[in-house]
């Protein structure tokens, strides 16, 4: 580890804890890179404008103030009772304006970048009335422009963003018909960002761009990453710099490096490899266990670093094997879960972070582990929280049925490569839509994503309707499996679409059928909630599509569907009785997923019943309850029963008259930030007196706020008041810039109203520094004992000594530095020896041997304060397993928490005498036992007393003659989180 550069912000940090932490070294990631969130105060215009933003008589006089994300317009829960078809040839088909002033501070030798993660769907960009650029492959994946030459440093710049969301036959998806909206508007996070003008270039730039993260080598013993990393120097002369790589763990300790000296010519990019890899301790992300290390990518320049990225790393594999189906770190998984839009109702694709985060919490909590993002890239919040939570990610390119002609085609190639680009390092991903929804296999398309991403598997996102009726040149047929769908001998098969019905008999099936064959892999319902579509489906709301196999409706207010998943998927005991619409005639349909269930009617018991177990849906592992019993009045009370015992419970009850409201707000997924963007959704619950929620319509409930937030949405949307269904009012609330308290009211006519509240705090929008704070290099070091003829064991430092005590300063992995002592009452005789077997063979061959009659002692000087462990490792040469002596270990001073004494017996192998070609006279019978077995001790450093270890033969005997020590390792345990 290099000397830290930056003292000044280091020592702040550093001084901010107890001199218990002074063994850990902190750094500070930051650097010139500064990446700031601008969604704040845009001005918006809709429609066109006589002048243009070069035009002496431009103006943005009357002009509405927005924050971002924003949509085109906001819009009624049937879209404005549009009339379009799914070609949708008039709703959102329009423009629209956005400006915003800036103060852009920058240095000589900087660059300043334009950040969009996404737009809809044409944008083009002036800076300061100059035209900019146009960005036209399409509204779903991120872009950039390089406005450098366009800003005035340290002054006000203004930006104006035109966004044309027209019909446009060149730009995928648009131009056909689709099962989708095109909502317009600038819809997603703005950055601002400064850089060195030597830099890491963007991930979507090119082929070689960015940052590349594979892993080529993955197991629970070890793991081998890899990082290709492009670096840019837009300068006019030569640069020199070190490009560095470290991999942290989630406590942010570093634990594994590397870097390198380049020389990059003026005005030219060079690319980088660094492979390094982790041996101790390997984390496999899984859906069980999603451990996060992350890769952290650094530019430095006479000791100073100028730019830095950091990306997460998932230590996992996936395989795909005929009869054993999908692998995960090589075991077998069923990837069970449904499909998602990005839309919600009001707001169309203009989703802040917060939402995108909370629904992929309410997929995770419904027990599901998969989801396939429809029908085009999302929100890199959304693909983020799915690496935090577990969750298997299929992403596919911006497609619905028909394609367009070649200009369109060159746009979906690049679409698909920047969906990759911008999203291969994240660990969710499982891989990548190679084919156009319903069409199957495109040829250029899995070319594309095999040529950018080849350690992922292309799907050929097929129909039983149409296309080849196998996985074609694609690793994986992935089928709408609405008619039954009939795998090939030589495929694997998975329903990327499945459909089931509101009662979640028929989910029940297909879900039985999937898990009872390993070579179908898995299913995603359509859909995880309900969506838009212009495909008229629904009577009430035409424009609005209420799916059967919908776990939520449009609000994201859980249906039946949602229970039974969590029956299905969840270890937790649980017990649901579904409402109405998943009910059956005369039978009262439960869903648990324990033994069995208890039901009571109005108290009183109508028996214990089990899962109703049929043919079709033998495979899954909770069925539902089916109990015969006529339900008109009163209250069910089921219990679950796990063991004989009841462990959860449930209710649900004939609701009387509307009475009163109960009041909830949703916060899943939102840190309480002030930040202007962020939305909650809240619902209120038309209950009666005893407080059953109803489940027909509501009645109209209107909403009303005070503190900074607003109601998203009016009367004139019918979101404020507003009625919808199952007992359930929903209201979007959009926090504003200032912390406050925050209090939501219902009221309704006739009904008790309510008031639920909740405090936001102060926003930073500072959004490059979140993810590049503090990491840490813990105090470690792994010793190597033996006489100067010894073999090294990699990644050890060697203690090579002749003969008696020794005593030698060590440096640390975080460049502290400890003096260590071996001394004995009687001689040392320092070895080595060759050939052992074993993970750390070269470690275990040498070591120090000393008299069984003598105590060794192992003591450390100026080690800092903090609680250690402390391995030390005994392997002895011996024909007679008996003669190996038991070794008794005492630490002085003893400390809290500490070890003063145990005993362990060293690890021993038989003497053997090899050819002279072996180079030797001795060596290891085989036990293979040594760099398995270690004594352990842990003990704290008050960082002033030497730490003491004595080392002794328990009881001697005359068969004892010597006992040895090879090597020892050194950690700090009590390591700060941050």
């Amino acid at each position: 580890m290099k000397p830290i550069k930056n003292l000044l912000i280091v020592l702040s940090f550093y001084f901010c804890f107890t001199q218990s932490l002074a063994s850990v070294l902190t750094f500070n990631t930051a650097s010139e890179r500064s990446q700031v969130n601008i969604n704040q105060d845009w001005k918006y215009h809709k429609g066109k404008l006589e002048a243009m933003p070069s035009s002496n008589a431009w103006s943005n006089k009357g002009w509405e103030s927005v924050t971002l994300p924003h949509t085109y317009q906001l819009t009624s829960i049937n879209l404005d009772d549009s009339t379009d078809d799914k070609s949708q040839q008039t709703f959102h088909r329009d423009v629209s304006w956005y400006q915003k002033d800036i103060l852009v501070n920058t240095k000589k030798n900087q660059k300043v970048f334009l950040e969009f993660e996404g737009a809809h769907q044409r944008t083009k960009l002036w800076v300061n009335g100059e035209y900019v650029g146009e960005h036209a492959t399409g509204g779903f994946t991120p872009f950039h422009f390089d406005i450098t030459a366009f800003v005035k440093p340290d002054q006000n710049n203004t930006l104006v963003v035109f966004l044309d969301n027209r019909i446009d036959k060149a730009i995928p998806p648009d131009g056909f018909t689709r099962d989708y909206i095109l909502f317009g508007g600038l819809y997603r996070d703005v950055y601002l960002t400064v850089t060195d003008d030597l830099h890491f270039t963007y991930n979507w730039e090119s082929k070689t761009s960015g940052i590349f993260i594979t892993t080529p080598t993955v197991n629970e013993r070890d793991a081998t990453v890899s990082v290709r990393s492009e670096v840019q120097n837009s300068s006019n002369q030569e640069k020199s710099f070190i490009v560095a790589t470290q991999i942290v763990d989630a406590n942010k300790n570093i634990v594994a490096e590397v870097e390198s000296t380049h020389v990059l010519s003026a005005n030219s990019k060079t690319t980088i490899k660094h492979t390094t890899g982790l041996t101790e301790n390997i984390q496999l992300w899984s859906p069980d266990n999603p451990y996060l290390y992350r890769v952290y990518s650094q530019i430095k320049v006479n000791g100073k670093n100028i730019d830095d990225l950091n990306n997460p790393l998932g230590l996992r594999t996936f395989e795909l094997r005929l009869n054993e189906g999908l692998l995960l770190n090589g075991k077998p998984i069923e990837i069970i879960g449904a499909n998602r839009h990005q839309h919600y109702p009001y707001i169309g694709d203009a989703v802040p972070n917060n939402l995108h985060r909370n629904d992929a919490i309410k997929f995770k909590q419904a027990g599901m582990n998969l989801v396939r993002l429809a029908h085009y890239p999302h929100d890199n919040s959304f693909i983020e929280a799915c690496d935090e939570l577990g969750l298997i990610v299929v992403e596919e390119p911006p497609t619905w049925i028909e394609f367009g002609n070649d200009i369109w085609f060159d746009r979906l190639d690049r679409a698909t490569r920047v969906m990759i680009r911008n999203h291969r390092n994240h660990p969710s991903i499982l891989g990548w839509g190679a084919g156009i929804n319903h069409r199957g296999t495109i040829k250029r398309l899995h070319y594309a994503a095999k040529e950018e991403d080849p350690t992922r598997i292309t799907m050929n996102n097929g129909t039983l309707w149409t296309g080849e009726q196998h996985s074609g040149i694609t690793d994986l047929y992935a089928v709408m499996d609405y008619r039954g769908a009939v795998r090939q001998p030589h495929d694997l098969l998975f329903a990327m679409e499945h459909s089931g019905t509101k009662d979640t008999i028929g989910l029940q099936e297909i879900v039985s059928r999937y898990k009872h064959d390993p070579n179908l892999i898995g299913l995603a319902s359509w859909s995880g909630h309900d969506s838009y579509s212009f495909i008229k489906r629904d009577k009430q709301y035409p424009n609005l599509s209420v799916w059967g196999a919908s776990s939520w409706d449009a609000f994201r207010s859980p249906k039946p569907i949602y229970y039974w998943y969590k029956s299905e998927l969840t270890e937790e005991p649980m017990v649901h009785i579904p409402e109405n619409i998943a009910q059956l005639e005369g039978v009262v349909q439960i869903f648990s997923n324990t033994d069995a269930i208890e039901l009571l009617h109005n108290g009183k018991l109508l028996g214990r019943y089990t899962p109703t177990v049929t043919e079709a849906n033998k495979y899954v592992s909770s069925p539902s309850t089916l109990v015969p019993f006529k339900w008109t009045e009163g209250t069910l009370t089921a219990y679950a029963i796990k063991n004989g015992k009841r462990v959860a419970k449930h209710s649900r009850s004939k609701a009387g008259k509307p009475y009163k409201i109960s009041l909830s707000i949703d916060t899943t997924g939102y840190d309480f930030s002030a930040d202007g963007s962020s939305i909650l959704m809240a619902y209120a619950y038309i209950q009666d007196k005893s407080g059953h929620t109803i489940e027909g319509d509501t009645p109209y409930v209107t909403f009303s706020i005070s503190g900074d937030a607003e109601i998203v949405g009016g009367k004139t949307i019918g979101a404020n008041p507003v009625t919808w269904r199952n007992g359930i009012a929903p209201v979007m609330i959009r926090v504003g810039k200032t912390p406050s308290d925050i209090r939501l009211t219902a009221t309704s006519k006739g009904l008790l109203s309510t008031s639920e509240a909740i405090t936001t705090k102060a926003w930073s929008a500072v959004a490059h520094q979140k993810k590049h704070q503090l990491i840490k290099q813990p105090f470690e070091l792994k010793i190597d004992i033996g006489n100067t003829e010894q073999h090294p064991q990699e990644d050890y430092t060697l203690w090579s000594h002749s003969k008696g005590p020794s005593t030698k300063r060590f440096v640390a992995s975080n460049n502290q530095t400890v003096e260590v002592t071996l001394s004995s009452n009687k001689e040392i005789k320092w070895l080595n020896n060759w050939g052992m077997p074993g993970n750390l063979s070269f470690m275990i061959e040498d070591g120090v041997d000393v008299s069984a009659q003598a105590s060794l002692n192992l003591t450390f000087d100026k080690l800092p304060e903090g609680k250690y462990q402390l391995k030390t490792w005994h392997h002895m040469l011996s024909d007679k397993s008996e003669s190996i002596p038991e070794l008794s270990f005492d630490l002085t001073p003893l400390k809290s928490n500490g070890v003063s004494s145990q005993h362990y017996t060293p690890t021993f192998g038989r003497k053997i005498v090899v050819s002279e070609a072996g180079g030797g006279t001795r060596g290891d019978g085989g036990s293979n036992k040594g760099a398995q077995g270690n004594a352990l001790h842990v003990f704290e450093s008050d960082g002033k007393e030497k730490i003491s270890l004595a080392i002794k033969v328990l009881n001697v005997n005359e068969a004892i003659k010597t006992f040895r020590l090879n090597g020892f390792e050194l950690k700090q345990l009590n390591l700060p989180t941050m």
